[in-house]
């Protein structure tokens, strides 16, 4: 490799949530998936019969959750994945993922670097943002929707 050529190297998980969610957004055009992205958090999907997968829409907060997620990824070196949860027509609702460990990371197929993944057969979508509405979907959904669960490891500072 050249000096000249060294500027195109990308770093491999990129840099930031922001950097690699461009990637992700290829890749979602791709799958003929939509590429505004809502973030999810731990406990913001739940599953009604169909199935029909409900999520709950926080907006800044949740991008916060996931740019924390992301940069405790970096900071383990054990490799990101950015996965589709679901998507409605307009949104894809996805989690920033980090292994526990390196065994974590080997059962997941994960190298050190950027992952993006989305389920193959996609289930229909809603998402809301009323509170009330909300808990009662948690309430009727909740326990059989807990294998669903967004990488429930809270982000360390």
């Amino acid at each position: 490799m050249t000096i000249e050529n060294m500027h195109d190297l990308k770093p491999d998980p990129p840099l930031t949530l922001a950097a690699a969610e461009l990637r992700f957004q290829s890749f979602l055009r791709s799958q003929n998936l939509p590429h505004t992205v809502c973030w999810l958090m731990p406990g913001d999907v739940v599953v009604s019969e169909g199935p029909h997968f409900w999520v709950r829409k926080r907006g800044p907060e949740a991008l916060r959750y996931a740019n924390a997620r992301y940069a405790e990824g970096l900071r383990r070196n054990r490799g990101i994945l950015l996965e589709v949860i679901c998507t409605t027509e307009k949104e894809t609702f996805a989690a920033v993922f980090i292994p526990e460990d390196d065994t974590d990371a080997q059962y997941r197929l994960m190298g050190r670097g950027l992952k993006i993944s989305c389920p193959v057969k996609r289930y229909s979508a809603s998402a809301t943002t009323n509170a009330f509405r909300w808990s009662l979907l948690h309430w009727r959904y909740g326990k059989r929707s807990r294998i669903l669960e967004v990488n429930e490891q809270p982000p360390v500072p």
